[in-house]
């Protein structure tokens, strides 16, 4: 999805004040997704910490997992589209930032068990992958993976 020229910033004019907060027990990257398409690192966000950001309405931001490049999500999608600063008053009318968690995505147990697997063996050779015990079908679904993994370094 990187490089993807339907996502990408656009003009900035409606301003946006967030609060990202990663919600994991994960390392994760924030990028802004900038006017190319290409995403542009922001901070790194370790486990249950937060960061202020003022951001506008059409600029996307992307989480990913430091580790496995697993894309977190928010709101159970991969990609945040800021809400405009107006929509942020609390009870007492007082404007405030919009909290943003970082989560982290839904995933069948087949899924989970493959990311898992990936991370494990992120450090290994690729031999190390061909010698795991399991059907072949899954070993290439792994390769496969792990393969996205390292393209995206």
């Amino acid at each position: 999805m990187e490089h993807d020229p339907n996502l990408r910033s656009e003009h900035s004019v409606l301003r946006s004040f967030l609060l990202f907060r990663n919600t994991t027990e994960r390392t994760v990257d924030v990028y802004w997704v900038n006017y190319s398409s290409r995403f542009i690192h922001y901070t790194t966000l370790k486990p249950k910490t937060g960061c202020m950001v003022n951001t506008y309405v059409t600029h996307p931001w992307v989480f990913k997992d430091r580790q496995s490049d697993e894309r977190m999500h928010v709101r159970h999608q991969p990609v945040y589209l800021p809400e405009p600063w107006y929509t942020n008053f609390n009870s007492a009318g007082r404007l405030t930032r919009k909290e943003v968690n970082i989560h982290f995505p839904v995933r069948t147990l087949m899924d989970n068990c493959l990311w898992r697997i990936v991370a494990l063996l992120a450090d290994k050779e690729e031999s190390a992958l061909h010698e795991l015990e399991i059907p072949r079908v899954l070993k290439q679904e792994l390769a496969e993976k792990r393969n996205n993994k390292v393209r995206k370094k």
